[in-house]
């Protein structure tokens, strides 16, 4: 729920809902500047004092503006935008920025949709905004459109299309595309089709450019870090002599679908996913939210769906009913609300989750949700008042692009929560369960069964008819009610300590009764909420094989047993009622506890933490039923081309007895309960050799006090788990599979080799290293030789690890393979080559970004200190990252590039189309 009410929020202006009668209007957020040109270009400002800057240019024109011979312009234009203006040629705005520590990808980028294409640019200040006002005012009238450009583009192009378009796509995209059969949106794809891309000139792509890059179809959105009547004047002078055909501005808008919306009854899994069933509730015509009583209503649909899946879980789980995952979300239907709960699960349990559905949706259309589960959902949506402000100028920037979508810009956040805690406040559990019983009509239903790949569907239409069968008749009442848990308190309540160390400013070490470390971080800006990690070694890397298989079996296991004499679905109540998180992760050298709390609740989350480690039980059935499903998962992914490969390949670098090694069926089948036991006894079973790491904005006192009084009685006698070095096939391998169903190869070259022991001058000068040598790799082998669309490198040595990977990887036309291999020693030539200083400094100052960024994230800081700390790295690296990263020059950087392949072992892995004459012969001839 913490996750889903999060996702709530930010679609606040997003989700349509049925037009209401007139009530107060939403107020945006007098932050904005707007200001509207006479070309009817407009902008809009929020500046945030001493911040970074992001700048986001809109243009109203997507693939559904293209006529049939035009298909896929729209998003080419966006491409070419990156490869050639008249203030920035061929792909110089890359190293423009780059200058001052922007990278391509998170920092600056594109994406073209059915009627927006939008323009992403992220500056670490806004030193830049000169050049930045620049570029965006070339792309709207000065791209160069070179036609030597746009052919090498197509190749790229290509690459996109390769890279998306796979045979086995998700269930979840094939019922999209049933679900809007004979809409544009299925035939309309942002990515063009073969014979337009490959017929695509300069000359036809601009006249599609001049045609729809008008002012008036264009928005500028800048916030952070800016003086807003200075940069009012650099706009106004730079966008008013933009060329435009109407100077009023026009709207984005999208074609409706037809209201007569088609469901399929049935639909395949890719091998490898789960079957589902879908149920889909259309709610009537779709509108914008403008006002305070619209905005009510949607956020009460958005409860009682909450409210569906809340009753599945708890009424699942009391049952035994072994499930994949129960989610809601909202269908993309232009013009019309339709809203979906999914449940996903093993093929031989599809007629028992049918009939629980049935008899769940009747129990709530017919008795409504209980006054325990109506009071359980307002206590959850009201523990997160004020916990989703937007306050960095990335989140109010991809704000306002969401609510740009609408025509809007985003509400006042203070007006936004007065209104929630408003609509919380007077929401009655009777009108509640009328919407729930309106949304849950059996008319207003439709069932999507979604079967295994290769399993017979004969059985469908009984089972949907089976189901509106049960779920038409009188549903049976079901009082859920939650016990009013109290968590016992520690026998011993450990006093302060004698001594806390500042060690730097904001951080803060002392060292519990129980001997156990405390590093806390105190956060120097508002987030309301406390991140806590107890983190030791060990990991994958101390476990055995069957250990492994076990430990995939764990989680399930003990998520459903009881906690001390509380009850499993009590206990994960009392959690999400206050919107705690407690997770526990195992990575390959290490394993914690990883606890996220709003700071109302710190004291009650710390101590369920305790409680939860030192009296969790497993649960023998739950793990019968996780054994099942992930035998049936595993069978079915071992059928799967994908799944074939990806196993020989890790087959080929890593023997069996490796914790990269991957698992079988047979792995898993050897694992007994007893197995899971010993499994949490090794990793979890008290916290001994463990080390806490707390980042808050609460202050040392509060911290201090909570965390020694509620951990520091905990028993840390478990033994130390000491990491084991991995170990690799030293002979090398090549695997060649020809799997693939669709017409392309993936080629993927590993290199290993041995390393020096890390220390924070390598970690950080290997982060800079492998900036510059994706950007070289990229430079040959997408822009010079338009191989791959996306191709991928990277080089790490992970911590705690004796040996470096280094991994290239491309997808490309199955014609191109022998020039790939062709190229090899040049691209290993230029990987090698000297780092200039240019290169150092772009990298240097991508990673003083990405650091200062960190510095903003409670969850990534809290990630970093509890990294840094446990390798012995040094948390400067996370406090004064400047420091380090000036003392890495370009000859360190050279030297680490000449090491990469240098008595390495190399791993080829190739993927070929499975039948290479018969696919696709248009698209292959037409590259």
């Amino acid at each position: 729920m913490f996750a889903r009410l999060a996702t709530t929020l930010a679609l606040l202006l997003v989700v349509g809902c049925s037009t209401l009668t007139l009530s107060p209007a939403l107020t945006t957020d007098p932050n904005w500047t707007s200001v509207t040109l006479a070309n009817g270009f407009q902008y809009h400002l929020f500046p945030i004092e001493g911040e970074n800057v992001e700048i986001r240019l809109v243009v109203n024109v997507g693939s559904l503006n293209e006529e049939d011979n035009e298909r896929g312009y729209a998003h080419f234009i966006e491409h070419m935008a990156f490869n050639g203006t008249e203030r920035f040629p061929n792909n110089s705005v890359f190293d423009t920025f780059a200058a001052v520590g922007v990278e391509f990808g998170p920092d600056i980028n594109a994406v073209t949709d059915y009627g927006r294409t939008i323009y992403q640019l992220s500056l670490p200040d806004n030193g830049s905004t000169q050049q930045a006002l620049a570029w965006f005012r070339d792309i709207g009238d000065g791209l160069i459109l070179d036609p030597q450009e746009v052919d090498s583009e197509i190749g790229v192009i290509f690459g996109e299309w390769r890279q998306d378009n796979r045979s086995d796509a998700s269930w979840q995209l094939k019922l999209y595309d049933t679900l809007l059969a004979n809409s544009p949106y299925v035939v309309r794809d942002p990515i063009g089709t073969d014979s337009t891309l490959t017929e695509a000139t300069a000359d036809k792509l601009r006249a599609f450019y001049t045609k729809w890059y008008q002012a008036n179809r264009m928005q500028l959105v800048v916030v952070g870090g800016i003086d807003v009547a200075n940069l009012s004047q650099k706009i106004d002078k730079a966008f008013a002599s933009l060329p435009s055909n109407n100077a009023k501005p026009e709207l984005h808008q999208l074609d409706e679908i037809d209201a007569n919306i088609l469901y399929p009854l049935t639909l395949y899994a890719p091998q490898g996913e789960s079957p589902a069933v879908v149920l889909s509730f259309p709610d009537g015509r779709q509108n914008a939210i403008n006002t305070l009583r619209e905005q009510r209503e949607m956020w009460l649909e958005w409860m009682v769906l909450d409210a569906i899946q809340l009753r599945l879980e708890e009424q699942f789980d009391r049952a035994g009913v072994s499930h994949n995952g129960i989610y809601n979300s909202v269908a993309f239907t232009p013009g019309y609300d339709v809203y979906e709960l999914v449940v996903e699960f093993n093929n031989v349990d599809r007629q028992f989750i049918l009939d629980e559905l049935a008899r769940n949706m009747a129990s709530l259309r017919d008795h409504g949700a209980s006054r325990g589960e109506f009071s359980a959902l307002l206590e959850q949506y009201q523990a997160s008042i004020n916990l989703y402000e937007d306050y960095l100028p990335i989140e109010i920037a991809e704000t306002a692009i969401q609510d740009l979508y609408l025509n809007r810009l985003p509400q006042d956040d203070r007006e936004q929560n007065a209104n929630f805690e408003g609509f919380l406040n007077t929401l009655s559990f009777d009108a509640f369960n009328s919407r729930l019983a309106k949304l849950l009509s059996v008319p207003h239903q439709a069932v999507t069964l979604v079967y295994d790949n290769g399993e017979s569907i004969s059985d469908a239409e009984a089972l949907k008819r089976r189901y509106f069968a049960d779920a038409g008749k009188r549903g049976e009442n079901v009082n859920v009610a939650y016990l009013d848990v109290e968590i016992p308190q520690p026998e011993t309540f450990s006093e302060g300590v004698e001594a806390v160390n500042e060690r730097h400013d904001s951080l803060f070490e002392w060292q519990l009764p129980n001997g156990l470390p405390v590093m806390f971080y105190q956060m120097d800006r508002p987030t309301y909420e406390s991140y806590v990690v107890l983190q030791a070694k060990g990991g994958l890397s101390v476990l055995s094989r069957t250990e492994r298989a076990a430990l995939d079996l764990l989680f399930e296991t003990y998520r459903t047993g009881n906690v001390g004499n509380i009850e499993a679905f009590d206990f994960s109540h009392y959690l999400e009622v206050r919107s705690i998180s407690i997770e526990p992760e195992v990575f390959n050298k290490s394993h914690n506890f990883a606890l996220l709390s709003p700071n109302e609740y710190l004291p009650e989350a710390l101590n369920a933490l305790r409680y939860l480690i030192e009296k969790i039980e497993p649960n023998n059935e739950a793990f019968s039923r996780e054994k099942a499903r992930i035998i049936h998962r595993v069978n079915s992914a071992e059928s799967s081309p994908y799944d074939v490969f990806g196993r020989a390949s890790l087959d080929a670098i890593y023997p069996s007895d490796s914790y990269e090694s991957p698992l079988s069926a047979e792995d898993y089948e050897s694992v007994m309960f007893n197995d899971v036991k010993h499994v949490y006894q090794k990793l979890f079973s008290d916290v001994g050799h463990f080390s806490i790491y707390v980042v808050s904005d609460e202050s040392l006192g509060i911290v201090e006090s909570m965390v020694t009084g509620y951990l520091g009685s905990m028993t840390t006698q478990r033994q130390e788990t000491k990491p084991v070095l991995n170990r690799y096939n030293r002979d090398g391998g090549r695997v060649v599979k020809h799997l693939s169903p669709e017409y392309r190869t993936y080629v993927e070259r590993v290199f290993v080799s041995e390393a020096t022991p890390r220390t924070l001058n390598l970690i950080y000068a290997e982060d800079m290293l492998n900036r510059v040598l994706q950007s070289r790799y990229n430079n040959l082998v997408r822009e010079k030789h338009a191989l791959s669309y996306d191709p991928y490198f990277s080089s790490w040595t992970r911590d705690g690890e004796a040996f470096s990977v280094t991994s290239l990887t491309a997808l490309i036309s199955p014609e191109k393979e022998k020039q790939l291999e062709s190229l090899w020693p040049e691209i290993q030539g230029a990987l090698t080559a000297p780092v200039s200083k240019r290169e150092r400094d772009n990298a240097a100052r991508q990673l003083s970004s990405d650091m200062y960024d960190i510095s903003n994230d409670g969850l990534y800081m809290v990630g970093a200190l509890a990294r840094y700390d446990l390798w012995g790295y040094g948390v400067e690296g996370v406090l004064y990252p400047d420091e380090i990263i000036y003392q890495i020059d370009e000859g360190m950087l050279t030297r680490l590039a000449k090491q990469l392949f240098d008595g390495s072992t190399l791993f080829e892995s190739i993927l070929r189309p499975n039948n290479l004459e018969t696919q696709q012969p248009e698209i292959k001839n037409a590259l």
